[in-house]
């Protein structure tokens, strides 16, 4: 019976560590998402799920507008397009997110040392 009662209390240890780390990256991710708006709607980054391999990403992201570079992650890439339409086509080609590309910068690859 004590066996059965540690598991129990790990399970709910488990949930509790989940429900904190989702709580906080669901508050950094709207944070992100709320400094980092694109202040041009013709050339924005986009964010797709990060389990999308480089080309899923750029299947859906090519299907929405003209791809003009990649963030530091295969999930990110930056795009040009019609600036009314970039925007709701790369949410419905499934990016999760939009951000100015120089906001993005911070997810692109750092600089070859020289």
């Amino acid at each position: 019976m004590g066996q059965a009662k540690a598991e129990s209390t790990r399970g709910a240890t488990a949930r509790s560590v989940l429900a904190v780390g989702a709580t906080i990256l669901t508050t950094l991710f709207v944070a992100v998402a709320a400094g980092a708006a694109p202040r041009d709607p013709a050339r924005v980054a986009a964010v797709f799920p990060p389990w999308w391999t480089s080309a899923q990403a750029a299947s859906a992201a090519a299907s929405a507008g003209q791809i003009a570079g990649a963030g530091g992650a295969p999930f990110i890439l930056i795009l040009r397009g019609e600036p009314g339409q970039l925007g709701p086509r790369l949410r419905a080609a499934g990016a999760w997110l939009l951000l100015d590309p120089a906001a993005a910068g911070r997810c692109a690859p750092s600089p070859e040392p020289r």
